[in-house]
């Protein structure tokens, strides 16, 4: 299963976020418009997301959200008949949160680096650093895009858009 070291933080203006990203240079890769159905799952997390309408992916993710930096362990499966399964997994399990977001996609080598619009919620950015077999390396990356967008501690987000959302009783 592969592995990312994540952060996610309150960010107070998305340009100064894509301001930092362009100067690092991190690629520009796509908007994306996200709708992530979270189903209730009775261990780590099940999402399917759909993206711009035309691509749906089946998401499994476990972490601990107690630290600001965190392990994820994650799966991603490509849903050919996203409608049939989104109903499959309504009546198995049922649905706990809908996050809908604009999220923009740099790249920075193999780190994502997601600015993101959540409804009701805000502006955030989140680092994935892929974890390999150098785990300096995976925390020096993090530890410098830590550093150039300026996040500061009070910043960081340890719980999921989906805890979010239900936390604001939307």
């Amino acid at each position: 299963m592969p592995t990312n070291l994540e952060i996610k933080a309150r960010i107070q203006s998305v340009q100064y976020a894509i301001n930092i990203a362009e100067t690092l240079p991190a690629n520009f890769v796509n908007e994306l418009n996200q709708t992530d159905t979270y189903f209730i799952a009775p261990k780590g997390r099940l999402k399917l997301r759909e993206i711009n309408g035309a691509c749906y992916e089946l998401i499994y993710y476990n972490r601990t959200e107690t630290s600001n930096e965190r392990l994820s362990d994650f799966e991603i499966s490509t849903v050919a008949d996203p409608i049939n399964l989104k109903s499959i997994l309504k009546m198995a399990y049922g649905i706990s949160a809908v996050v809908q977001k604009k999220r923009l996609l740099y790249l920075y080598g193999t780190t994502r680096i997601h600015i993101d619009y959540i409804d009701n919620l805000g502006a955030f950015i989140e680092f994935e650093v892929p974890v390999g077999t150098d785990h300096q390396k995976t925390h020096n990356i993090m530890q410098f895009l830590i550093s150039k967008f300026q996040i500061q501690d009070n910043s960081f987000i340890k719980e999921s858009y989906m805890d979010l959302l239900l936390d604001k009783g939307t």
